[in-house]
């Protein structure tokens, strides 16, 4: 009797991991709701403390601070999106160009190699495709980013809900902790907070430095839209190895205009400025109980990005890191029962 029922729950556990995965794109776009609304509860918590010592009301102060976070991300939306869109368009048509040119160029070596594009396409049929293929990307794109902005929004709804109820929902967690493992279990969540707002500071700082120090550069070198190619690369810095990366091909296309030795000495400056974050400026900002080796960084990007896309990439780091203070926490909490027992 007790074989089938483990039977039973085994297939029933295969079942329901067949269905999640054959659903995987919805789960994972659950998972990314209820995620971005526990990340701002974990920025929000704090404002709501200091508001209801000051005697706020709970629920007053989780609307405070989520209404605050709003109408800041409204602001910032209104100063940079409409310069942002208006001269990327502009930097788009101005590279045109430069892009064209190089497709062709590329297209013609092909060609003279012996090489043509799949059915034996040339140059001209692939600069058309790969001009409607950057479309299609882009349409995609405008979907994906409204598809966002809704579950961004309903994640603050949450949010609010579990600021305001914060305190009994801890509780009614807890109880589900048998009381041996309460001390460790709220060390592990603690050292997880810690670490994910240490290294959520640090890139935020060091992205503000790799911003400043690209457009102090381009500006020196005299590259158009110096201040959006800075955005730009400040914006890609919270993506791991990749970001820079993409930041850096609007920047070398805009100087590629103004002659080969400007192309280079913008990739030089990058480059600069890329090394001087990675050697003082990351380390500086950044505690060692939340930095982690380049191996473990580049691995995580690579299984998670390869898993989620853009948000595996993204959040990659921090889930090490947080997981990594999670068995910190779980092996201290080991040893000082081994040692209270001894």
């Amino acid at each position: 009797m007790k074989s089938r029922k483990t039977l039973a729950y085994a297939l029933g556990a295969l079942i329901l991991f067949l269905y999640l995965y054959r659903r995987r794109g919805a789960v994972l776009g659950i998972a990314a709701v209820f995620a971005f609304a526990g990340v701002f509860t974990l920025l929000l918590a704090p404002v709501c403390r200091a508001l209801e010592r000051r005697g706020v009301r709970p629920s007053l102060a989780a609307g405070v601070a989520v209404g605050g976070l709003l109408l800041l991300a409204l602001l910032i939306v209104s100063a940079f999106v409409p310069y942002l869109a208006t001269r990327s368009i502009e930097l788009v048509r101005r590279n045109a160009p430069t892009v064209t040119a190089i497709m062709q160029r590329a297209g013609e070596m092909l060609e003279h190699a012996g090489l043509r594009g799949a059915g034996g396409r040339g140059s001209g049929d692939m600069i058309a495709s790969s001009v409607a293929g950057v479309t299609a990307f882009a349409a995609r794109g405008g979907m994906a980013f409204a598809a966002q902005t809704g579950r961004i929004l309903f994640a603050l709804v949450l949010s609010y809900y579990l600021l305001c109820e914060r305190k009994r929902l801890s509780g009614h967690l807890l109880l589900f902790v048998p009381p041996a493992w309460r001390p460790a279990v709220l060390s592990a969540l603690l050292g997880c907070r810690n670490a994910a707002m240490g290294y959520l500071s640090g890139m935020l700082k060091t992205s503000a430095f790799v911003g400043a120090a690209t457009y102090l550069g381009l500006v020196l070198l005299g590259v158009p839209d110096a201040l959006l190619l800075a955005l730009f690369m400040g914006i890609f810095e919270v993506l791991p190895y990749v970001g820079p990366v993409l930041a850096a091909i609007p920047i070398l296309l805009s100087s590629l205009p103004q002659g080969l030795n400007q192309t280079l000495l913008a990739l030089a400056l990058v480059v600069l400025v890329q090394q001087i974050e990675g050697n003082f400026i990351s380390p500086y900002f950044t505690a060692s109980s939340t930095s982690i080796h380049p191996l473990a960084a580049l691995v995580s990007v690579f299984v998670l990005g390869s898993l989620m896309g853009i948000w595996g990439i993204l959040l990659a780091v921090p889930l090490v890191v947080a997981l990594r203070s999670l068995l910190w926490s779980i092996r201290q909490a080991r040893g000082l029962a081994i040692a209270g027992q001894t």
